[in-house]
C-alpha cells in the first residue's frame, strides 16, 4: 500500500477581458531549475549511478541500463558525433522504437549541440506512404541518418543512406569523459533548438515542432511542481508511449530523470494483440505513474476485475494515472477508481490535462483528486491561458517558457498560428469547470475543425456528444464519430473492441432521452464492421472525425436513406 502524496494546491487569478476573453494564470512561480534535462541524467550518474532509468527486452531476456552507464554512453556518443563534424544545429534523425539507442542517440545529439529528430518507424513499413517520410527528409534535412533496424534501410527514399546505431569505439572513456560531458553542458544555451518532433499531419503536411532546452526543462519542472510525488521517491513506469510523441518522448522520459527513476519499456508498443506483454511487465514492476490512452485503460479493466494480483500490481501503489490524449469515459473511471480501492486506502487518483507538441507537451494539468473526466486542469506554473470567442466556443491558446518557437523551417504557418498578442492559438475549445473558482481550471471542450453546422445553420458540439455516448456505451466501445455535415439530423457510426457487442439502439435511445435539441439528437447509427484504416487513426489510437467521415461516406449515406426509408413506412 502507498501512502498518497497530496498534489500542490491549485492558485490561480482569473481575469475577464473585453470581447468575452477569459485569462487564466497561475500565481505560482516556476521553481529554479538547470539548462538542460541533460543536467538531471549527468546528477543522476553521479548520486545514484546504478540506479536502472532504462529496461528493454532484447532477444527474450530483459537487460538493464542504469545512469551511470548511460550517462557514459550518451557522453562517448556525444563525442563521436563531434569527431565525425557534426555542427552546432546539425539534425540527427533517429528512426526507431523505445529502446536503448534510441535514447542514447537522441540525448547525444543534444548534448554535442544538434537536433535531436526522433521519427516513428511506421514511415518506413510496410504499406507507408513513401512520399511522407520523403517529405519529412527534406524538410528536416538530417545530417545523419539511424534507424537501428536493418530491414527498413532499404525503405528509406533513393539518396538517403542510415546508419544502423553510433560506433562509440574511438570515443572518450574512463574519468576523461565526466570532463568532456560536463564541456559540453557548460556550452549548452537555454534557446538552443534541441528536437523537432512532428505533428500528426491529421490536418495536412506534418510540421515539424522546434524544442528548445527552454521548453523541455520548464515544461517538466512546472508539471512537478503541483505533482510533488514526482520527487518524493522515484517513480516507476512499465511504458511504451512513442519517444517521437511529445508525452511519452518529453513528460515521461523527463519525469522520470528529473525524478531519477525508471522507465521499464513495454515491448507490446501498444499492439492490442498482445496485451498479454503489457500485463506481464506490470505485474514484475508495479509502476508508481501510468500513462495510457483511454482504450488501454478499457482494455485492462477485465483484466483488473478478474486478477487481483494485477489489479494490485497496477493500483496499489500508483500516485497516478493518467488519461493521454482524450477524456477517459465515465464508466471507465469510475469502475478503476472502484477497483483502486480493493488494493489500497484511497483511490488511485485518474488524472488528464490539456496541451499538444507545440507547447511541448502540457499547458494545464489536474492537481487534484477529485477531478472527473473532460477536466483538464488549471495553468501550470508560468503559464498563462486565454480562452477566446471562436465561432460558437472559446479557443484555448497558450503562452508561457513551454510554448515552441516557431515551426523548423516554415514561416508562414508558424505566423498562422500566433495571435497579435503572441498567444499559441491551439484550435482547441474549453471551458471553465466552476465561473466562481478559477482553481478549478478548464473542461476540454473539443477540436473547433471537428465541430460542423447542420442544414439548418445550427452548430453541432462533436466532442461533448462524443463524450455523452462513449459514457453510455460502456468499455466495449472504443471510440464513436458523430456525423452529418450540412444534413437535417445526425448519425453516429460506433468502433467497438474486437469480439465486443453493444446494444447501439439501447445506448442511442438513452442519449435522446437525456437531450433534447435538433443539434443534439441522434436519428441512427451503425457499428463499424472492420478495423479503420491506420490513416484515419491518431497517434493516441482515436479515429479523427472528419478524415473519418469523409473515408466512410458511402456508409454514412445509407444511414441516411435507412432513415428516408423508414420516414417513408411511417
Amino acid at each position: 500500500m502507498s501512502t498518497f502524496v497530496p498534489f500542490s494546491e491549485p492558485d490561480v487569478e482569473i481575469e475577464r477581458r473585453p470581447g468575452g476573453v477569459v485569462e487564466l494564470r497561475s500565481r505560482r512561480p516556476l521553481s529554479a531549475a538547470p539548462v538542460t534535462t541533460l543536467h538531471w541524467l549527468r546528477q543522476c550518474a553521479r548520486e545514484t549511478p546504478a540506479t536502472a532509468l532504462l529496461t528493454e527486452v532484447e532477444n527474450g531476456s530483459r537487460r538493464t541500463l542504469d545512469y551511470e552507464a548511460a550517462w557514459s554512453a550518451v557522453v562517448q556518443a556525444a563525442e563521436t558525433l563531434r569527431r565525425r563534424g557534426i555542427r552546432k544545429g546539425d539534425r540527427i534523425a533517429v528512426i526507431a522504437v523505445n529502446g536503448f539507442e534510441s535514447f542514447i542517440a537522441g540525448h547525444a545529439a543534444m548534448l554535442a549541440g544538434a537536433i535531436w529528430v526522433p521519427i516513428a518507424p511506421q514511415y518506413l513499413r510496410a504499406g507507408a506512404d513513401r512520399s511522407r517520410i520523403a517529405g519529412v527528409l527534406d524538410l528536416v534535412d538530417p545530417a545523419l541518418i539511424l534507424v537501428p533496424d536493418a530491414g527498413l534501410h532499404a525503405c528509406l527514399p533513393a539518396g538517403r543512406v542510415a546508419e544502423g546505431r553510433l560506433d562509440r569505439a574511438d570515443a572518450v572513456s574512463g574519468a576523461a569523459e565526466h570532463g568532456v560531458g560536463d564541456l559540453m553542458l557548460e556550452a549548452a544555451r537555454s534557446d538552443d533548438p534541441v528536437k523537432l518532433l512532428l505533428t500528426s499531419g491529421s490536418t495536412g503536411t506534418p510540421k515539424a515542432v522546434v524544442h528548445t532546452h527552454r521548453m523541455l526543462v520548464s515544461n517538466m519542472r512546472a508539471t512537478v511542481d503541483v505533482w510533488p510525488f514526482v520527487t518524493d521517491h522515484p517513480p516507476v513506469l512499465v511504458d511504451w508511449l512513442p519517444w517521437n510523441h511529445a508525452f511519452g518522448g518529453n513528460a515521461n522520459i523527463d519525469m522520470v530523470l528529473l525524478g531519477g527513476g525508471t522507465i521499464h519499456i513495454d515491448d507490446a508498443h501498444g499492439r492490442p494483440g498482445e496485451l498479454a506483454r503489457t500485463i506481464a511487465a506490470i505485474k514484475e514492476f508495479s509502476p508508481t505513474f501510468h500513462a495510457a490512452v483511454p482504450a488501454t485503460f478499457q482494455a485492462l479493466l477485465p483484466v483488473l476485475e478478474s486478477d487481483p494480483e494485477f489489479c494490485r500490481a497496477l493500483l496499489g501503489r500508483s500516485d497516478a494515472l493518467f488519461s493521454a490524449g482524450a477524456a477517459m469515459p465515465m464508466t471507465t473511471f469510475r469502475r478503476l477508481r472502484e477497483l483502486s480501492l480493493t488494493v489500497r486506502a484511497d483511490p488511485v487518483p485518474v488524472l488528464t490535462g490539456w496541451g499538444s507538441t507545440e507547447v511541448g507537451p502540457a499547458a494545464t494539468t489536474v492537481h487534484t483528486a477529485d477531478s472527473e473526466p473532460g477536466q483538464v486542469g488549471p495553468p501550470l506554473p508560468g503559464v498563462t491561458v486565454r480562452l477566446v470567442p471562436v465561432a460558437d466556443k472559446l479557443e484555448l491558446r497558450v503562452k508561457g517558457p513551454g510554448v515552441m518557437p516557431e515551426y523548423w523551417r516554415e514561416p508562414e504557418r508558424t505566423a498562422a498560428v500566433f495571435d497579435a498578442d503572441g498567444f499559441y492559438c491551439s484550435g482547441d475549445a474549453g471551458v471553465l469547470v466552476d465561473e466562481t473558482d478559477p482553481g478549478r481550471g478548464i473542461r476540454f471542450d473539443g477540436r473547433i475543425a471537428d465541430d460542423f453546422k447542420l442544414a439548418n445553420g445550427s452548430w453541432v458540439n462533436v466532442d461533448r456528444l462524443r463524450s455523452s455516448l462513449l459514457a453510455l456505451g460502456g468499455t466495449a466501445v472504443r471510440d464513436v464519430v458523430v456525423a452529418g455535415p450540412d444534413r437535417s439530423h445526425l448519425v453516429a457510426l460506433f468502433w467497438l473492441d474486437e469480439g465486443a457487442s453493444v446494444d447501439v439502439d439501447g445506448v442511442i435511445a438513452a442519449h435522446n432521452a437525456s437531450t433534447s435539441g435538433q443539434t443534439n439528437l441522434i436519428r441512427s447509427a451503425t457499428v463499424l464492421a472492420a478495423e479503420p484504416a491506420a490513416e484515419l487513426l491518431s497517434p493516441k489510437g482515436l479515429l479523427k472525425p472528419a478524415p473519418f467521415r469523409a473515408a466512410s461516406a458511402a456508409l454514412i449515406n445509407a444511414l441516411y436513406h435507412l432513415d428516408a426509408d423508414q420516414a417513408k413506412e411511417h
